[in-house]
């Protein structure tokens, strides 16, 4: 006979139940094209479960897709034009800059010519009226003199047009800036357009329902057909890798127990063996025993509800199995059935 369980557990039965998990849409809507399981079935993680079907997804990722390639010939076409405005730009300021450098030298070279040639001038001058020299080379002196102002006056506007160019090469480095303000501003609509295009083909992916773990599915409220919307489930299913045992327990043991306290639970399907488990809920509200148990007398007694979540279900219990439950509260070893 069973010999009567020591101070520091706790005994109590009850009937194994698994965390329901309920399979919608989160973002789309769209129509049911297949469903591939039915109540009742055993369904693994991430088998494919059921798909829908939207023209207006597949619309959106489609123009999402040509809006990325469409950025992307403009960003090529930008940074060819950047490249080749930069280059040329470069060339023009250095071309413009040489010419300012040669206009200066030619400048000072007239300068330095019409220096000469006036004071040849002007010594021919007072030649000439000693008759010292002839007309004829006093004539010669004064047409270089002229001819060396008439160089000057021509060397200094070659300077300033020579200054105007390169002032202009020069500003033609504001041209480049704003191509390249073009250019970021497109490849930073391209990262908002793949955004877009991602959460498109995030969308797509969720047409495909997939079983987010182990598990029975438990109802599925839609036909091939429906219209289902953001939330709306298509599966209800019990996870079989979150199975609990739930118990009963008298008030006077409530305060013996914590959350994470140590059990083990026994099942008549696996006589002789037992599952490892943890309170992982204690209810804070009390109630009467449920109805379901067996005399009157239980049923009067004021209890709390226990969840004592196994640490492996390694897939051999399934929800509805009654089970019988020691909870070390201390820590010991006691066994169901021991003697």
């Amino acid at each position: 006979m069973l010999r009567k369980p020591p101070q520091n557990v706790v005994v109590a039965s009850g009937r194994i139940e698994g965390r329901e998990v309920t399979l919608a849409p989160k973002e789309i809507q769209g129509r049911i094209k297949t469903l591939l399981a039915d109540e009742g079935y055993t369904v693994k993680k991430g088998q494919l479960l059921a798909e829908l079907e939207s023209d207006q997804l597949d619309a959106q990722y489609a123009s999402a897709m040509a809006n990325v390639a469409n950025l992307d010939e403009q960003i090529k076409q930008a940074s060819i034009d950047v490249v080749y405005t930069t280059k040329n730009t470069a060339a023009a300021t250095a071309a413009a800059d040489a010419a300012v450098s040669s206009a200066k030298a030619h400048l000072e070279h007239s300068k330095a010519v019409l220096i000469n040639s006036r004071a040849e001038y002007e010594r021919s001058a007072g030649l000439v009226k000693e008759e010292v020299i002839s007309k004829s080379a006093f004539d010669s002196a004064t047409m270089n003199f002229q001819t060396s102002q008439a160089d000057v006056v021509a060397s200094e506007k070659d300077l300033a047009q020579a200054e105007a160019n390169l002032a202009v090469a020069q500003a033609s480095k504001d041209t480049v800036s704003l191509k390249q303000q073009q250019l970021r501003v497109l490849q930073e609509s391209r990262r908002a357009a793949v955004a877009q295009m991602a959460v498109a083909q995030a969308n797509l992916a969720e047409r495909k329902i997939v079983s987010p773990t182990d598990g029975t599915i438990l109802s599925r409220p839609v036909e091939i057909g429906d219209v289902v919307t953001p939330g709306s489930p298509i599966f209800v299913m019990v996870d079989m890798s979150r199975l609990y045992l739930k118990v009963y327990v008298p008030e006077p043991e409530i305060p013996k127990l914590k959350l994470g306290d140590e059990a083990d639970i026994a099942v008549d399907a696996f006589p002789g063996r037992t599952f490892p488990a943890r309170i992982t809920q204690i209810y804070e509200q009390a109630e009467f025993t449920p109805k379901d148990v067996e005399t009157k007398e239980e049923r009067v007694k004021l209890v709390f509800g226990v969840e004592l979540t196994f640490v492996k279900p390694e897939g051999l219990l399934k929800p509805g199995m009654p089970a019988d439950c020691t909870i070390h509260w201390k820590g010991t070893a006691f066994q169901l059935g021991s003697k």
